[in-house]
């Protein structure tokens, strides 16, 4: 995990278009639908990024905005079929950021392609906290990144999210990457 105050030269502008971007409700690769995504370029995202570790093949990036008492489809996951890193902007000030996780059953903090027995230990785990011990945590702070491999398991936290309306809701910026070797 590596973080990065002022990440971005202009998060102003850029909050004011994520709070202006198009929200679909979005059926991702895994079935699951998530609420008030914006898959789109982010302007300055990417040349940000290569800025601190160099070129990389992005495979997604845009918003997403989420309001109180919303929960995540799976509160701890892993990135896997997103390229090999992440990057999570907290375009907002608010509690807690992302956290990072290691399942207690298995000890695993991770989950890497083609681990099946793995997968099957701690898929019906996603939801309850107390399979896990939160070993790590990025604080929500306006204008901070963190970039971490996306086999990690990580949630954010907490898993509820907060505010009434885009002005005061969770608003951070993704991105989905491996970097060039």
């Amino acid at each position: 995990m590596r973080i990065f105050d002022h990440f971005l030269a202009d998060p102003l502008t850029v909050r004011e278009e994520g709070l202006a971007a198009p929200y679909i409700d979005w059926e991702g690769h895994d079935g699951q639908v998530y609420k008030r995504v914006c898959l789109t370029a982010v302007p300055g995202l990417q040349e940000c990024i290569e800025a601190e570790i160099g070129p990389v093949d992005m495979l997604g990036m845009g918003y997403r905005l989420n309001f109180a008492g919303e929960l995540p489809n799976a509160a701890i996951h892993s990135d896997l079929g997103w390229g090999t890193h992440a990057l999570v902007l907290y375009l907002c000030d608010g509690v807690g950021g992302t956290a990072f996780w290691r399942h207690k059953a298995t000890g695993a903090t991770r989950i890497d392609p083609g681990d099946f027995d793995l997968w099957q230990a701690v898929k019906g785990d996603w939801d309850n906290e107390d399979a896990w011990d939160q070993i790590g945590l990025c604080e929500m702070q306006f204008n901070r990144a963190v970039i971490y491999e996306g086999a990690n398991f990580h949630s954010r936290y907490p898993f509820a999210a907060f505010g009434t309306g885009p002005e005061d809701g969770r608003l951070i910026a993704v991105a989905f990457f491996t970097p060039r070797k």
